[in-house]
């Protein structure tokens, strides 16, 4: 199984993910469209896609290679491919099935929990998963749901939190992916941003085992629903 992972960012690979993916026999190879690494137009060599996260905007003021990321989700979605966004990611997605993606009213960062939405209890990744689902956040954009989505996470904060287009694509605002080294690297990267969103290096590190294992359950129901996906594919 080959998976293509775009990185975004140096600082926002798989983490957790990609050793749940790797003990799964995949082969992941990542892309880097910010260091000029050229992306596909199609997964001809491919079983998925993950779109992972990033500081950067979908809407505006966008590097020109999130709109070769957008062009390569629209053919992933019209082949019926496994793909997967994360945060940016799931923007990215959100805008290829030609929903709008906005600057949202406020930041949302650090630990937290999403509501699961009734339809959520008969989907094939979150059907398992606790109602109130902790996550880590880390945005300030938001989308409108996508014609024919089913909606499965919502906050206080932004409504759309996580949806499925089909049975082959998944868009997640926020991020499960978080080990213990990424939550250190996001809290020295983006410290300045929490704070703007008046939240504390200090609570970003408070209790961090105990937090990231709370986020295993849901890391591996994705990462054993794309593994199965794609040997299905």
């Amino acid at each position: 199984m080959r998976i293509l992972a775009i990185q975004n960012i140096g600082c926002e690979p798989l983490g957790t993910l990609e050793d749940i993916l790797a003990s799964g026999g995949a082969r992941i190879e990542y892309r880097h469209p910010y260091r000029g690494e050229p992306l596909p137009s199609r997964l001809d060599r491919w079983e998925a896609a993950i779109l992972l996260g990033g500081p950067m905007a979908v809407h505006e003021n966008r590097p020109p290679f999130i709109a070769d990321e957008v062009g390569l989700a629209a053919a992933a979605i019209h082949d019926d491919m496994p793909l997967l966004g994360i945060c940016l990611g799931s923007q990215i997605i959100a805008a290829a099935a030609g929903a709008r993606v906005y600057a949202g009213t406020e930041r949302e960062v650090g630990w937290s929990e999403v509501r699961l939405t009734k339809a959520a209890a008969s989907d094939p990744v979150f059907s398992a998963l606790p109602r109130q689902l902790p996550v880590f956040q880390l945005h300030g954009d938001s989308f409108d749901l996508p014609e024919g989505a089913v909606h499965l996470a919502s906050s206080p904060v932004y409504d759309n939190q996580a949806f499925r287009l089909g049975t082959s694509a998944y868009g997640l605002q926020f991020h499960v992916e978080v080990n213990r080294e990424l939550a250190r690297t996001w809290t020295h990267e983006y410290g300045d941003y929490a704070a703007a969103a008046g939240v504390s290096r200090e609570s970003l590190l408070a209790g961090l085992d105990s937090r990231c294992r709370a986020l295993l359950p849901a890391v591996d129901a994705v990462g054993r629903w794309l593994l199965d996906r794609c040997k299905r594919n």
